[in-house]
């Protein structure tokens, strides 16, 4: 915009301006140009509030490129500043000895040559914008005829400023809204191209990815106690946090947690909860599908059972899309009958499903086997809950439970020792045992031990000796040496003494923490005769590792 200014424009003609003014920058030069017409002055500038201090907005007559730039006054320190804080007009006739100056500007103001100010607040309604300067180059008796018009044009100024201000945040809103509908228009487009990915898909794990393409991020597939299933998608650079936790409905805990470094608003929210619903849905039909071939062949449960797993990570994907919980805690027992009656399937399903929900069971070599979820339960009570259902059922069934399973490769271990403790339960082999009970491999003694492969010696003996064998590396005890020395001696206290060069009553006291921490009775053959095969297999397990 061009201004004339050899004459002093009158008031209307400064108005019809400052509302020709696009942006505050132009209204703040005119303004600045303005003064300087109006009051006769060389210098004039305004400064606008930035946090707590006032910085050079627009300005008329400065000589100096350092002062333009570097001009900068915190609010409450020196004239201007005492202006933006008081909020009236204020002057200095004779600035070199005015005492309200502050000696961080001093220097730009001395070589700018500036020895006279007027400045007054710039004001609409009660919000403070800034202030107005006019300036001379001596020293100068400012009138209250010149403060009045100074306040006349900061009170035009402020009154557009805050209009461009308005007018702005409605373009911003406008502009907004465009892009918010554009991007619902490509979000919809998004889920429908989503929707048709899924109808193609018929792997949900593959199917991930085409989530986390669509949503952005990182997408991961979580169990219930957090075990990571799969994960897709990259994170962009900066502080990523999660924004989206959802578990999916019916299908057996699992939950997608989608990551990023950017908050949604609540429409990309809508997006993001849109494309997870999508995929709950790939999930429980990729399950349905998975839980029907199943049960026509068993394949994926046979490879559990015998512990033939190719690729684990495979694996527990393929179960957990298929709503089967198989983490630690988990574990398996075998049912049969000692009146060689078959124990159907569906019969044992149904009877452990009001216990244990998302149990799976099946047919195997003859018998009816079940894996139990985990369940967060101490094993006796798993025990005497087993034992109650088979009681109140009235079959007369005979379960052997195997040990809870802290990975998949200990499924076939869990397998092998229920079905070795069915069978032998049922043959009357394990003593106590009776129609309608439940023994567990613990109960088995040596016969359990000598059942299981030669892979699974450490584990055994973990088994057996784990908490002692825990107690000695912790804290340096030395009760697994003394309970091999005390046996070997056929627990003769004084010869054990010796062989271990302590006292008696150390011999005395060693064993009887070591009963008490194995839960052992020396007194029993039975525990002596598990303990001295534990020992014999952790020696063998030492010399076969070099531990």
């Amino acid at each position: 915009m061009s201004v004339d200014l050899l004459s002093p424009p009158s008031s209307a003609q400064y108005l019809r301006w400052l509302l020709a003014a696009k942006d505050p920058t132009q209204a703040l030069q005119l303004a600045a140009d303005h003064v300087a017409a109006v009051l006769d002055c060389p210098v004039s500038w305004a400064g606008l509030v930035e946090g707590d201090y006032l910085v050079m907005g627009a300005h008329h007559g400065v000589a100096s490129t350092e002062m333009a730039a570097a001009w900068r006054l915190k609010i409450g320190e020196g004239i201007g500043g005492r202006v933006a804080l008081e909020r009236r007009p204020q002057m200095s006739r004779d600035y070199r000895h005015d005492s309200r100056r502050v000696p961080l500007l001093k220097r730009l103001i001395d070589n700018e040559g500036i020895q006279a100010t007027l400045i007054v607040p710039l004001l609409v309604a009660d919000s403070l914008l800034g202030v107005l300067y006019a300036a001379h180059r001596h020293p100068y008796p400012w009138t209250d005829t010149e403060v009045e018009l100074l306040e006349e044009i900061a009170h035009d100024l402020g009154v557009r400023l805050h209009q461009l201000d308005v007018d702005g945040r409605r373009g911003q809103r406008a502009e907004a809204a465009e892009r918010r509908a554009e991007r619902a228009t490509r979000e919809q487009r998004a889920c429908a191209d989503l929707a048709n990915g899924f109808a193609t898909h018929t792997d949900p794990v593959g199917s991930l990815d085409l989530l986390a393409r669509e949503i952005g991020g990182r997408v991961e597939l979580r169990q219930g106690d957090g075990t990571l299933v799969r994960a897709a998608g990259d994170l962009r650079q900066g502080n990523a946090r999660v924004i989206r936790r959802t578990e999916l409905a019916d299908c057996g805990g699992l939950t997608v947690v989608v990551i990023d470094t950017r908050d949604p608003d609540e429409q990309r929210q809508a997006f993001v909860d849109l494309c997870i619903s999508l995929f709950r849905l790939q999930v429980l039909r990729a399950g349905e599908r998975e839980r029907t071939a199943e049960r026509l062949n068993g394949e994926l449960f046979d490879g559990l059972l015998s512990g033939r797993i190719g690729d684990p990570e495979e694996f527990r994907a393929r179960v957990s899309m298929m709503g089967i919980d198989l983490g630690p805690g988990a574990q398996v027992l075998v049912a049969g009958s000692r009146e060689h009656e078959p124990v159907g399937r569906a019969d044992l399903d149904s009877q452990l499903r009001t216990v244990f929900p998302g149990v799976v069971t099946l047919e195997r070599a003859g018998r009816a086997v079940a894996v139990l979820p985990p369940t967060g339960r101490p094993a006796p009570r798993v025990r005497a809950q087993l034992a109650d259902l088979i009681a109140r059922s009235r079959r007369g069934w005979t379960v052997g439970l195997g040990r809870s399973c802290a990975d998949l490769l200990d499924f076939s271990t869990s397998y092998d020792e229920a079905r070795a403790a069915c069978e032998l339960a049922i043959r009357g082999s394990v003593v106590g045992s009776a129609a309608g009970s439940v023994v567990t491999a613990h109960e088995l003694g040596i016969l359990g031990m000598a059942s299981l492969p030669a892979a699974q010696l450490e584990t055994m003996v973990r088994d057996v000796l784990g908490p002692l064998l825990d107690l000695d590396q912790r804290r340096g005890t030395d009760f697994v040496p003394t309970l091999r020395t005390y046996l070997a001696h056929d627990r003769h206290l004084p010869d054990t003494a010796a062989s271990l060069h302590v006292h008696y009553n150390t011999v005395r006291n060693r064993v009887a923490r070591i009963e008490e921490v194995l839960g052992v009775d020396m007194r029993d053959v039975d525990h002596r005769f598990r303990l001295e095969t534990a020992l014999r297999m952790h020696a063998l397990s030492a010399a076969l590792t070099g531990a």
